[in-house]
């Protein structure tokens, strides 16, 4: 086959008698293709191993993309245009050639910085052609756009590791407040109801000693008052004693008020220690729950249940109440309402999970599961 030298769209191959018309409509073909294309032959030695792949044509798409000229490389071989960095595109040609299957390729090519996607196949005996597509602003949109997701996840990451960590600074700062309340302003009161006792023994009328005692039951109501604000803020059971026994106070202190009645059981190895910052985010996580259940369930009774395993920790709240309507199957189990987004943020931070089982009219049940023991995740409480 001829090629042309001069102008690729100014030449009028038509005119060019010795041309087939077949040969004719494939170089109208291969130099009007908006993209790049190339024509190799393959060389062989008389053993049949290939020897060298020489480029028999370009079109002009070809040389705009990868910034050659076609007489500078027509004739010449792949290795002396483009050197060792080309030798997977290479490669592509000479697997065509030798088993004359099409094939796909898509990768970088260095000698030209270009992202390439290409399709060889032959379509003559020891000739390879090749069809680029320039991937290359494609392929910096997708690393940019994996760059920014990248970005968003540790971003996410951080703030659900914010989140966790300001429910334990929260909880310090409630612990020590609810500690200087008990500390301070408790034994204050205490010390004023011992001085009305004596006063109460020493007092020279009756009338007198009645108003002490009066003012004694005043008192006794505010120093009970301020115990149960105390447990309010921040419960010393779950300090002292421990998860269980402070969520059994805190499903009496927030039900038995507004008529709910409950259960609470446990099971597991008291021996199975948890760790502090873990019983606190799930003491917390069980009160929001709670509180939910009290505001929107219109539930008569709530079951509470602890499991305590070697590794991993359950609550279970568990209600009578009204439920949640799903909204669509594919959606089922999704999180509706912040509450309960919130948790599973936190839990995802201690690498814990929520569960939740819910039908209209049929009540819930949420499971919340984290482990007894571990290091939070890297860079959540530095």
């Amino acid at each position: 086959m001829k090629y042309e030298k001069n102008s690729y769209f100014s030449h009028d191959v038509s005119k060019d008698v010795s041309l087939k018309d077949t040969d004719l409509l494939y170089r109208q073909l291969f130099y009007r293709i908006f993209n790049p294309l190339a024509l190799y032959k393959v060389n062989y030695d008389a053993k049949g191993k290939a020897t060298s792949v020489v480029f028999l044509d370009i079109n002009p798409a070809y040389e705009r993309v990868m910034g050659v000229k076609r007489q500078n490389i027509i004739g010449r071989s792949f290795s002396e245009v483009w050197g060792a960095s080309e030798k997977e595109w290479h490669d592509i040609v000479l697997q065509v050639a030798k088993t004359g299957k099409s094939t796909h390729y898509e990768g970088l090519s260095p000698a030209t910085g270009k992202y390439l996607h290409a399709l060889a196949f032959s379509p003559l005996e020891r000739q390879v052609a090749v069809i680029f597509l320039d991937l290359t602003e494609w392929k910096r949109s997708e690393d940019a756009l994996q760059r920014s997701e990248a970005r968003l996840i540790e971003y996410r990451e951080e703030l659900r590791n914010l989140a966790a960590q300001l429910s334990l600074t929260e909880e310090a700062t409630r612990r020590k407040f609810a500690t200087d309340l008990h500390d301070r302003v408790g034994y204050s009161l205490a010390t004023i109801m011992h001085r009305l006792e004596k006063l109460s023994k020493e007092a020279p009328s009756e009338s007198f000693k009645k108003e002490i005692e009066n003012t004694m039951g005043m008192l006794s109501d505010v120093i009970q008052d301020t115990r149960a604000m105390t447990f309010e803020i921040s419960s010393p059971i779950l300090y002292e004693v421990g998860l269980e026994a402070a969520l059994e106070s805190l499903t009496e202190q927030l039900l038995r008020p507004r008529n709910i009645t409950y259960d609470f059981k446990q099971n597991g190895i008291p021996s199975h220690t948890i760790d502090k910052n873990i019983s606190i985010l799930l003491y917390q996580m069980t009160r929001e729950l709670l509180i939910n259940v009290i505001k929107h369930s219109e539930a008569s009774h709530v079951s509470v249940r602890v499991y305590r395993g070697q590794k991993r920790v359950r609550v279970v709240v568990e209600d009578n109440g009204k439920g949640f309507k799903k909204q669509n199957e594919p959606h089922w189990g999704k999180w509706s309402g912040y509450g309960l987004f919130s948790i599973r943020e936190r839990l995802h931070t201690i690498d814990g999970s929520i569960q939740i089982i819910s039908e209209p009219e049929k009540g819930t049940t949420i499971s919340l599961v984290a482990p007894t023991h571990m290091e939070i995740r890297k860079g959540a409480f530095a």
